[in-house]
């Protein structure tokens, strides 16, 4: 997946009773089975369409299909983290930020008719495409807590800063990834995730902060 594909009008937000069932078939088995295992027939039948072509007519692709599923969730979650950003808080520093990026994601957890896949969905996105890109062109709030969290840790070389905010993105994912697999297996139970989300933004603000070691200096100087 070189770029992702346009959505036609029909799609995404503001989706159908059918386009809709679709994107929830495919957020689920892309999350179960990775994108790359997943056929266009089987949405269709995971979405019970009489139609064999119904993806196809709607989305185009599978492609098409992967940039629904995004279209469908991120815009509500960029808005809830934009409503953080903008809340009153006497200390705007790592934490603040690391919030607004993580509690509405793990928000995605709460219990809903259609199940939990969203994060296992994008853990498998991320490893289709190989970066969020697409993802940040509609995620503007998003990209104000990488800027925020770039200009708070302006004192670490630009490599070590710009390697530790793009791999915590990975961590965050592979953690709630796990609780969003344990809550569907009955391993982890709902009232977990406030301890699990707080228990994550303290690993990553020690992470983000960790003095450089000997080692990494010497080969920061080559």
């Amino acid at each position: 997946m070189s770029e992702p594909e346009q959505l036609r009008p029909d799609a995404g937000g503001a989706a159908g009773p059918g386009e809709t069932a679709l994107i929830l078939a495919a957020e689920r088995l892309f999350a179960e089975r990775g994108v790359e295992g997943v056929s266009l027939r089987q949405v269709n039948q995971a979405a019970n369409q009489k139609n064999n072509a119904a993806a196809h007519y709607h989305f185009g692709s599978r492609d098409g299909l992967v940039t629904a599923v995004l279209m469908y969730r991120i815009p509500d979650l960029d808005r809830r983290r934009g409503a953080l950003l903008q809340r009153q808080s006497s200390d705007k520093g790592l934490r603040f930020y690391l919030e607004a990026f993580i509690k509405p994601l793990a928000d995605e957890l709460r219990p809903r008719e259609e199940g939990n896949h969203y994060i296992r969905f994008m853990q498998q996105y991320e490893r289709y495409i190989g970066d969020y890109e697409f993802a940040r062109t509609i995620s503007p709030f998003g990209v104000e807590i990488y800027n925020g969290l770039e200009q708070l840790l302006y004192y670490l070389p630009e490599e070590v800063r710009r390697f530790r905010i793009r791999h915590q993105i990975n961590i965050i994912h592979s953690i709630l990834a796990s609780a969003e697999d344990r809550l569907s297996r009955g391993e982890l139970s709902h009232a977990d995730i406030d301890l699990t989300v707080v228990n994550l933004t303290d690993m990553l603000e020690a992470a983000l902060t960790a003095p450089l070691s000997a080692e990494t200096i010497a080969r920061l100087r080559g």
